[in-house]
């Protein structure tokens, strides 16, 4: 039986280390679904320091804008990082279409059949943005956030590179997530 497992985290919280590791728990052949985009040299040097940070034997597929779709299309365990990113993409890009791709989003989660790590920015715990965008940003982040988690079989927010389960226990030293 497949299974989701939600990490949440604020930046540099230790969330896509953790997502790793969990997915490396359940499969020998892991496969990463990207969403960052090489928007400008310093989102350029974040992007370097993730995939040198990856074991070589990591498959990677870009998809910045078609997630959902990339998403339904593979039929193996993978790891989605970050759905934070994705969002941004979204409302950049795309915004018109906001609802109808969440909607595609959580449609390809529920579908799968095999295990899934998901990656998410925790952005609620902070200011509120100074500016409209960033306030929507906020908003929906929130709110696919706890369609995720409801979603989802394990729910863990990182804090300094330490997993809280909120929801299930995923035990890293197995090969079952459950």
């Amino acid at each position: 039986m497949s299974a989701t497992v939600f990490v949440l985290g604020g930046v540099k919280s230790g969330k896509s280390r953790l997502g790793m590791q969990c997915l490396e728990a359940i499969t020998d052949q892991p496969l990463l679904l990207a969403t960052a985009r090489h928007t400008d040299a310093e989102m350029s040097e974040r992007i370097a320091r993730h995939v040198a940070d990856r074991p070589d034997h990591w498959h990677c597929l870009e998809c910045p804008l078609d997630l959902p779709e990339t998403l339904a299309s593979q039929n193996r365990p993978l790891l989605v990082d970050c759905i934070g990113v994705w969002l941004t993409n979204v409302l950049v890009e795309q915004p018109e279409q906001l609802h109808t791709r969440t909607d595609a989003l959580l449609s390809a989660l529920a579908a799968r059949t095999q295990d899934t790590v998901i990656i998410s920015n925790e952005s609620s715990l902070g200011v509120i943005g100074a500016s409209a965008l960033t306030r929507q940003f906020i908003d929906q982040q929130g709110l696919l956030n706890q369609r995720i988690a409801q979603l989802a079989d394990h729910v863990a927010m990182t804090i300094a590179g330490l997993p809280l389960w909120l929801k299930g226990q995923f035990d890293n030293s197995s090969q079952d997530p459950s």
